[in-house]
């Protein structure tokens, strides 16, 4: 179940939809992989590339993320669970409506500044839950991609994938075990039962 507004100070669920954070659960899409659009058509990839590259534009020597393939791992994520497409659909039909209306062109013709005051207007006024499902999923092909990681770890020397790859470890001193080796023995035999009960 998902929850979208707020509705007097409380979350409203939403059964007809289901909860992004746990269909993502079934689906594993590698993250940083060369790949084209499978679901969009090119008018509504062109506004989910604009939207991630707005979400996190280039700086810092890092491109945007529009152009590091985000909209594509969304777009892939949708492949494998068909059921959060109508929530992404509607929200981009609805992104699209906001900007004719404002900026009088089509939200990926806009410059950034525009962009970004869309996606505001898009985040109060539109779906909620979908706006955090394409920003959550941004992030992580962002963050996780190979390129960013890389230009993280040259600015900052925090290795990203430490956690899942591990690094090189000293090999252990048995010679630290010698002083527990030394003591007595904190057990004592108990000869085995033999016979019947």
């Amino acid at each position: 179940m998902a929850y979208d507004r707020k509705q007097g100070g409380h979350q409203v669920a939403q059964a007809n939809r289901p909860d992004y954070r746990l269909e993502v659960g079934r689906a594993e899409v590698p993250v940083g992989v060369p790949r084209g659009f499978a679901v969009l058509d090119p008018a509504r990839a062109a506004t989910l590339r604009a939207w991630t590259a707005t979400l996190i534009p280039s700086a810092h020597g890092r491109p945007d993320a529009g152009a590091l393939g985000a909209a594509e791992y969304i777009d892939a994520t949708l492949l494998k669970v068909p059921s959060l497409r109508p929530a992404l659909l509607h929200a981009l039909e609805s992104l699209e409506r906001i900007a004719m209306t404002k900026a009088k062109k089509p939200f990926a013709d806009c410059d950034n500044d525009v962009r970004e005051q869309l996606l505001r207007q898009f985040q109060v006024e539109g779906d909620a839950d979908a706006f955090s499902m394409v920003s959550d999923f941004t992030y992580e092909a962002y963050y996780g991609h190979p390129e960013v990681l890389a230009a993280l770890e040259s600015a900052t020397g925090w290795h990203g994938l430490g956690p899942v790859t591990g690094g090189p470890m000293a090999p252990f001193d048995a010679k630290l075990l010698n002083r527990v080796k030394s003591l007595p023995a904190r057990w004592r035999h108990v000869p085995s039962e033999t016979g019947g009960s």
